[in-house]
């Protein structure tokens, strides 16, 4: 087998998106309504069996199977799908404690990741043992995969057909082209929020949103000049979201994102959000001197 990082077996229909259905998919509100149901699961039960089923809304996926590779090494996060429980699991232990270096795709696990998808593909010099051990014996005929990357490593996502499904067709890449790196996005902070339960430490992207807030929310000048609204905007702003991402996480309008903005740089006296980070450093370096 042979990994090629993004190689789409749709470059070549020559038809246009709305032709292959996709904004049709993903505009339709029962797949919305399962995306938001989905994210509500994220960290909690049942985010497998959402996942899956949201997947299938879009094309059939038969089962799903995650890994998480890390300094120390290979390990399962979830297996999900129509594969006898059993079986599935045993599969994901033989991999993670013997097969995983054997895997196609290692080099782009172990390495910088791949862009896009990467499918699984016929090649002379394949390992055939491991393609009876993982594929033929238990009916598995095709495979999706992608790696997301997450502060430890990285969460590697495959997405298998089995027999009575057959191979993924061109307009089923298209559309796995289209979904596939969202759900890795949505796995992938899964895994963290799993990860932080299990052991209690926030990543380092955490830990700084918590330096941030303590900063701000501790009120000192000069963000005691400020509302608590215009508080929660300027800790988002030095947080990396945009506009929009500081409306949906408060939940207000775009608009009045910008206006609590202009009015906390008008109180503040900057004009930048570079003068944003100044001030906020100058204020954590306050904190720290302070008795």
């Amino acid at each position: 087998m042979t990994a090629s990082p993004k190689t789409s077996r749709s470059s070549d229909l020559g038809v246009p998106d709305e032709r292959l259905g996709v904004p049709e998919a993903f505009g339709r509100r029962a797949w919305l309504e399962g995306l938001t149901e989905l994210c509500h699961r994220i960290g909690g039960q049942e985010f497998e069996t959402r996942l899956l089923k949201l997947l299938n809304k879009v094309t059939p996926v038969d089962h799903c199977v995650v890994f998480t590779y890390g300094e120390s090494g290979a390990g399962h996060l979830f297996t999900h799908g129509r594969m006898p429980v059993e079986t599935a699991r045993g599969l994901a232990n033989d991999y993670v404690r013997e097969f995983h270096e054997q895997d196609p795709n290692f080099a782009h696990i172990a390495g910088a990741g791949a862009d896009g998808l990467i499918p699984l593909a016929a090649d002379p010099d394949e390992d055939t043992a491991y393609r009876n051990h993982f594929f033929d014996r238990h009916d598995l005929v095709d495979k999706a995969s992608t790696i997301g990357k997450v502060e430890e490593g990285s969460v590697y996502c495959n997405f298998y057909r089995m027999g009575r499904s057959g191979p993924y067709s061109g307009k089923d890449w298209h559309l796995l082209e289209s979904i596939l790196p969202l759900m890795t996005a949505l796995i992938a902070a899964h895994y963290r929020i799993l990860r932080l339960k299990a052991t209690g430490e926030p990543p380092k992207k955490w830990k700084a949103h918590s330096l941030v807030h303590t900063i701000i929310s501790k009120n000192a000048p000069p963000f005691s000049k400020l509302t608590r609204r215009e508080r929660e905007v300027c800790e988002r702003i030095l947080l990396g979201y945009t506009s929009v991402g500081i409306g949906l996480d408060l939940a207000i309008a775009q608009s009045s994102v910008i206006t609590y903005r202009r009015r906390a740089y008008e109180k503040l006296g900057i004009s930048s959000q570079n003068e944003l980070f100044s001030l906020c450093l100058t204020a954590g370096q306050h904190l720290h001197e302070a008795p």
